[in-house]
């Protein structure tokens, strides 16, 4: 007979000792304040309208200020951010049996939509990390390139987010930016900011998962594919994923949502074209431009998709992708992959860099997902997109520069860990 008791007990001490850890490494967590939230979102209309209950229970210091919220932002689960839900949105209707392709991004980086929409026919949502004046260089960003690529404004969705104490400000937007031609524009975008510019530069956190969350809750499909900004996917992924997914009954209604289909990613070597298809990814592999991603950095991070294993399985001859095999799970994977929007989302504790992704791939472990890997379907990462003060290059090739990563790859450890603990007593 179990001894419930010494269960119990076990628990209480688990509890306790987390407790005691987390105010030791507090001042990497979350700076004296702690935060209990939950949601619950429907979809309301074409556009997706979230209703959001929170509940936000402050251990310690003052109540914070009532912030009023305008009409047509809302604030994100943990209060700390406001969003700006569907900022550019004259996109056609959607239909629900389709995916999208979801992705973030900060104001320097939302040229790599141009290369995106290159690869992908369908809808896009993306989350732009806006705080103070660089809401008003997006706000002309968009629109400038909305000129240019006028497809912009038939398939993609633009989502603001800034930070409460650094709130949007559009009083600089003329309606456009200034250039001669569309490349001249492309080259102003991406040289925004100077060096203080980028993701990882700056005083203020970047928030991936608070932005991932906005790009997977706003998509009007039943799929979504949520990728980084600087990975392009191959040729015809969503088409031959929309054949696959009608035959076997993925868009029915008893269909057990409890997988997501993982697409294996790689990395070119500098100044080399991006491979179309899987037949140029095995001739450009061959040749020694590509290999797996991460290869130098974090190798073990999509060891899991068992890139030689993948590479030797034969083309498919037809129009729709096959599963090729389950992937098997390990704590530090961290693969991209088309899953249904009822996927748990990601934990908004973690900003910058380190470990973001690997909590929400062990979150759909614990829950019992499992990780079908997509035969023909694959991402490749442009590496023009490394910042240098993040990576060097040697011989054409990534190497991650360490010490400008220490510190918060430091911090978002510890929080891994703590929730690593925290998944796994969900089993």
């Amino acid at each position: 007979m179990v001894d419930f008791s010494l269960i119990q007990e076990r628990n209480r001490k688990i509890q306790l000792l987390k407790r005691v850890l987390i105010g030791i490494f507090g001042v990497f967590l979350v700076s004296g304040v702690s935060y209990s939230f939950f949601a619950d979102i429907k979809d309301i209309s074409s556009h997706v309208r979230h209703l959001v209950k929170r509940a936000i229970v402050f251990k310690d210091g003052p109540k914070p200020e009532i912030v009023k919220t305008p009409a047509g932002f809302l604030p994100n689960f943990t209060a700390e951010y406001m969003i700006r839900y569907f900022y550019f949105a004259d996109m056609k209707d959607s239909q629900y049996e389709d995916v999208t392709l979801a992705s973030q991004c900060s104001a320097n980086h939302l040229h790599h939509v141009i290369n995106l929409l290159e690869r992908w026919s369908g809808p896009m949502s993306i989350a732009v990390f806006a705080p103070d004046k660089d809401s008003s260089f997006v706000t002309d960003a968009i629109l400038s390139m909305r000129k240019c690529w006028p497809q912009i404004r038939d398939k993609v969705t633009f989502h603001l987010v800034y930070p409460i104490g650094h709130t949007s400000d559009v009083s600089a937007s003329t309606g456009g930016l200034e250039f001669n031609d569309c490349n001249e524009l492309v080259d102003i975008i991406s040289n925004f900011g100077g060096d203080d510019a980028g993701n990882y530069k700056g005083d203020i956190p970047y928030p991936h998962n608070v932005l991932r969350n906005v790009a997977i809750k706003t998509s009007a499909t039943k799929y979504t594919f949520l990728i980084d900004i600087d990975v392009l996917p191959n040729e015809n992924i969503r088409e031959r994923f929309n054949q696959m997914a009608i035959k076997k009954g993925y868009y029915d209604e008893d269909f057990d949502e409890n997988v997501v289909f993982v697409v294996p990613c790689f990395e070119m070597k500098k100044g080399y074209t991006r491979s179309l298809n899987k037949k140029h990814l095995l001739e450009d592999f061959q040749k020694g431009l590509i290999r797996p991603f991460h290869n130098e950095s974090c190798w073990w991070c999509h060891s899991p998709e068992e890139h030689p294993h993948w590479m030797a399985i034969p083309l498919s001859r037809n129009d729709q992708s096959k599963i090729s095999f389950n992937a098997t799970w390990n704590k530090n994977w961290e693969p991209f992959y088309i899953g249904s929007k009822n996927v748990p989302l990601f934990d908004e504790r973690f900003k910058q860099y380190g470990f973001d992704r690997q909590q929400q791939i062990c979150e759909l472990y614990t829950a019992g997902y499992i990780f079908s890997v997509l035969d023909d379907s694959f991402l490749v990462h442009d590496v023009r997109a490394f910042l240098l003060r993040l990576f060097i290059f040697k011989k054409g090739w990534k190497f991650p520069h360490v010490a400008a990563r220490l510190e918060e790859t430091y911090r978002n450890w510890v929080l891994f860990n703590f929730h690593y603990q925290e998944s796994f007593l969900k089993i």
